[in-house]
C-alpha cells in the first residue's frame, strides 16, 4: 500500500492527495457531519462497504502516472533511525489503599485525593434524587452537585443508575486497591522518535495518573494479585467538542478488561461509554474461574495470590485457569479501532502463588520465573512487557489512521510500547517477555536473531493469559493475531557482553490487509521489505554488564550475580479433555451477502442503514449465515491455522474444527484458536477459557456475569 521512497514527485502528490481526500471523509465521520448512508449514495462505499476505487481517493486505484495502484505516502522519519533510542519500559501506575465505611459499605479512598467513595449503585442516583428535590429553580440552574465538572450537564458519574449497572456482589470483591487515571490529550513534546515530530495534543488519547491530568506514553501498566480486587477509576479528560480530535476518534470510551473475569458493568459493555468530565468505575474483581464450583472452601494452595509478606491469600477457584499477561483497551461501539490505536489502551499484569513475580522464593508453589528479587511479588526488572504496534503519520508528522481501508488498516511505523524501533539493554541471563500484539490488523511472526544473524531459542510458556502445560522451545513463533499475547523466556546468558540481538517480524501481510501472505526466512527479514518497513527487526536486544533496576530505583544489577530464575516443566496441569459427543464442522468467514437483512431491508438486530456485516458462519456445510465477529464463544483444540504452533500435541484433535475463509481473522476469530482450557465464570466474553458448550461438556459455574462483545469498527481488537 505505501508507495516507494523513490516514486516521482508526481506520484507522491497523488498519493498525498488520496489520503487528504480521505482523512477529510473520516474527520467528518467521526463528527458527524455525515452518514455512512452518504457515503453509499454517492458512490464513494460500494455495496460491500469497501471504498470505491476512484482515483483521488483510494489507495488501491489505479494511478493516472503509472500502471500500478496510487498507494499512499510514507510516515516522515525526520532524523530517526533503528535503534538509537532506549525502549521504554510501560508506565506503572501507584495503587492506592482503600477502605471500607461500615454505614454506607462505600470504598474510601485517601483523604488526600479528594476523590468521591466508589459505590455499588452509580453517583447518577444521587444526581436525579437532587433534581427531584430541588426544584426552585429547576435543574440545571440548581447547582446539582453531583453534576459534571466540566459542562454543569448529567452526572459526574458515567456509569448508569440502577441494579442493572451495580457493581456486582459488591462486598464478596469488595476493592482493596484503586487506581485513579485520566484519559486525555497527550502531553506537550511527546514523540515516538527524539528525531520524529512531536504529537500535537489532539493526535493521540492516552492515560495519565490522576484526576483531568493530560496523557503519557508509554502506555499504563497495573500489577494485580489474585485475592486482591480493584477499583479503576478513569476520568474522561479528552475535548468536549467532538470536532477537537486530529481527524479521527471519538472523545466517548469505556474500558475493556480483556479476557479478564469481571461483571458486565466493569467489563466495557455496549453503549455505556462515558462522556468528556465524567469517571466511571471498574471493580476488576481478579476472579479465578469457576470460583463457585471448584475448591470452593479455599484449600489449594496454587489458588492463591501472594500476600506481601512472602506469604499466599488463598483464593476459590480451579488454580488451572490462573491468567497473568492480560491487557485494557477502548470498547466504543463503531469506533474502538480509532480509540486503541490513538493511544486508548494499557497492560495489566496479574500475580499467583504460581506466578509470583520473585525468582528466588522457594515455596514448592512459586514457578519461580524471571522477575526478580527485590519486591515480595510482581518484579518486572527482567520480566518485560513489549506492546508492539505499526503505526503511520501524516506528512506532517501527526499520528494518522485511515478507516477507509476496512479490510486492514497497516502502518509502516515499527513501535514498542509507543517507541520507533529502540533498543533494550540486557544482561546475560534469563528474561521472560510477554509479547502483545496492539496492531489494528497487522499479524506478527516472531523470532530473535543472535549476533550471527541465526534463530536462537525461546521456551514458550503462555498465550493469552495461560500457562500451556510444558514449556516448549521453539526458533520461531507462530502468527500472532491483534490482541493475542505469547508470553516467551529468552536466555542470554550465552552471549558474551556487546553482542547484540534483534527481535525480527518474519510476517509479509497482504497489500490488502486482509490477513498474512507469507513467512519470510530470516535472511529475507533482515533486509527489510520496501514495500513494508515493519517487516524485519523491530527491537535490538544490547547484551550489557549492568542494569539499573525497575523495581527499586537506586540499585544496579550486575551480569556477575547469579541467575537463579527457573523455566520448570510443568508449569501447571492439563484440564482433562472429555470424548466429544458430536463433532462440527464450523467455518468463519466471508460468504456472499449474508442473511443479516431481510426482504424488506431491515437488518436483524437493529443496524446502521446500509451498513454491511460481511462476517458470516457455516455450520456443516450449511447455508451461511450473517454474524457479529465479537459474539464468538467457544472451545478449541489447537490451531486449525498451523500443526507447528506453541500448542501441544495432546490438543492436536478438534472437538470444534474451526476454519476461516479469510486469513485476516478479526481478534475475536483468532480468540477461537486459543489453548485448550474449560469455563471459568460462564460467559460470552470468556475466550481462553470458554465455557464448555460443545460435544455434551458443559461445565455450569455463577460468578459475577459478563456483558457481550460489542459491534466494533473492522479491525479493532475485542
Amino acid at each position: 500500500m505505501y508507495i516507494s521512497k523513490k516514486a516521482s514527485p508526481a506520484r507522491q502528490r497523488e498519493a498525498q492527495k488520496a489520503r487528504d481526500n480521505r482523512a477529510e471523509i473520516v474527520k467528518a465521520l467521526s463528527i458527524g457531519q455525515i452518514t455512512k448512508r452518504d457515503l453509499f449514495k454517492w458512490g464513494i462505499y460500494t455495496t460491500t462497504g469497501a471504498l470505491a476505487l476512484k482515483n483521488g481517493l483510494s489507495p488501491f486505484a489505479r494511478s493516472a502516472f503509472a500502471d500500478v495502484p496510487t498507494g499512499t505516502p510514507r510516515s516522515p522519519l525526520g532524523t530517526a533511525t533503528k535503534f538509537s533510542q532506549p525502549m521504554p519500559r510501560l508506565a506503572l501506575q501507584t495503587p492506592y489503599t482503600l477502605t471500607k465505611n461500615q454505614t454506607t459499605g462505600n470504598a474510601v479512598w485517601p483523604a488526600a485525593l479528594g476523590e468521591r467513595d466508589a459505590k455499588r449503585l452509580s453517583w447518577h442516583t444521587e444526581f436525579t434524587d437532587f433534581n427531584t428535590q430541588n426544584q426552585n429553580p429547576p435543574y440545571p440552574y440548581n447547582n446539582n452537585p453531583f453534576r459534571n465538572p466540566l459542562t454543569a450537564r448529567g452526572p459526574f458519574e458515567g456509569r448508569p443508575p440502577g441494579e442493572v449497572f451495580a457493581h456486582q456482589r459488591w462486598d464478596e470483591f469488595f476493592p482493596k486497591v484503586g487506581y485513579v487515571m485520566s484519559w486525555g490529550q497527550i502531553e506537550a513534546g511527546t514523540k515516538f522518535h527524539p528525531g520524529m515530530t512531536a504529537q500535537n495534543p489532539d493526535a493521540i488519547w492516552t492515560y495519565g495518573p490522576g484526576r483531568f491530568v493530560r496523557g503519557r506514553l508509554p502506555p499504563f501498566l497495573i500489577k494485580g494479585r489474585y485475592g486482591e480486587p480493584i477499583l479503576t477509576r478513569i476520568y474522561n479528560n479528552t475535548p468536549l467538542n467532538r470536532e477537537q480530535n486530529g481527524g479521527f476518534g471519538r472523545n466517548e470510551s469505556q474500558l475493556h478488561h480483556h479476557n479478564a473475569h469481571n461483571g458486565a458493568e466493569s467489563d466495557g459493555a455496549a453503549n455505556v461509554h462515558h462522556f468528556p468530565g465524567t469517571f466511571y468505575d471498574y471493580r476488576w474483581s481478579t476472579t479465578l474461574a469457576r470460583r463457585d464450583t471448584i475448591n470452593t472452601q479455599a484449600t489449594e494452595p496454587k489458588a492463591s495470590g501472594p500476600n506481601g509478606s512472602g506469604g499466599l491469600v488463598n483464593v476459590k477457584g480451579d488454580f488451572r485457569e490462573l491468567q497473568g499477561t492480560l491487557w485494557a483497551h477502548d470498547h466504543r461501539f463503531f469506533f474502538t479501532a480509532e480509540n486503541v490505536y490513538k493511544g486508548n489502551l494499557g497492560m495489566v499484569n496479574y500475580y499467583s502463588g504460581p506466578d509470583r513475580g520473585n525468582e528466588e522464593l522457594v515455596d514448592n508453589i512459586n514457578l519461580r520465573l524471571p522477575s526478580g528479587k527485590l519486591l515480595d511479588w510482581g518484579n518486572v526488572d527482567f520480566d518485560v512487557n513489549l506492546v508492539m504496534s505499526d503505526a503511520a503519520t501524516s506528512q506532517n508528522g501527526q499520528l494518522f489512521f485511515d478507516t477507509f481501508t476496512t479490510d486492514g488498516f497497516l502502518g509502516d511505523l515499527p513501535l514498542v510500547n509507543f517507541a520507533y524501533a529502540p533498543y533494550m539493554n540486557v544482561l546475560p541471563r534469563k528474561y521472560r517477555f510477554r509479547i502483545l500484539n496492539a496492531c489494528m490488523s497487522r499479524f506478527f511472526q516472531f523470532c530473535i536473531a543472535g549476533p550471527n544473524n541465526q534463530k536462537i531459542d525461546m521456551k514458550f510458556i503462555a498465550n493469552d493469559g495461560n500457562f500451556v502445560v510444558s514449556p516448549i522451545t521453539l526458533k520461531t513463533l507462530d502468527h500472532q493475531g491483534s490482541a493475542e499475547r505469547y508470553d516467551i523466556v529468552v536466555d542470554f546468558s550465552s552471549f558474551p557482553i556487546g553482542s547484540r540481538l534483534k527481535l525480527v517480524n518474519l510476517l509479509e501481510m497482504r497489500d490488502d490487509g486482509r490477513g498474512p501472505k507469507d513467512t519470510l526466512s530470516l535472511g529475507e527479514a533482515l533486509q527489510g521489505d520496501d514495500d513494508d518497513p515493519v517487516i524485519g527487526p523491530m527491537l535490538e536486544f544490547r547484551v550489557v554488564g549492568s542494569v539499573p533496576s525497575v523495581d527499586m530505583p537506586g540499585y544496579t544489577h550486575y551480569s556477575t550475580t547469579p541467575d537463579n530464575s527457573k523455566v520448570p516443566d510443568p508449569l501447571t496441569v492439563q484440564i482433562p479433555i472429555v470424548a466429544p459427543v458430536r463433532t462440527r464442522l464450523v467455518e468463519f468467514g466471508r460468504s456472499g451477502t449474508g442473511d443479516s437483512r431481510g426482504p424488506n431491508g431491515q437488518c436483524t438486530p437493529d443496524c446502521p442503514e446500509n451498513m454491511p456485516f460481511p462476517w458470516t458462519i457455516k455450520v456443516n456445510g450449511q447455508d451461511a449465515h450473517s454474524m457479529n465477529a465479537n459474539r464468538i464463544s467457544m472451545l478449541t483444540r489447537g490451531r486449525a491455522r498451523s500443526s507447528t504452533g506453541p500448542t501441544s500435541t495432546a490438543a492436536a484433535a478438534g472437538i470444534i474444527r474451526s476454519t476461516s475463509t479469510s486469513r485476516r481473522a478479526s481478534p475475536c476469530i483468532a480468540a477461537a484458536r486459543r489453548r485448550v482450557s474449560t469455563a471459568a465464570i460462564q460467559s460470552p466474553r470468556r475466550k481462553s477459557s470458554s465455557a464448555r458448550t460443545s460435544g455434551g461438556c458443559a461445565t455450569p459455574a455463577t460468578g459475577p456475569s459478563h456483558s457481550r462483545c460489542s459491534s466494533e469498527n473492522t479491525a479493532a481488537p475485542m
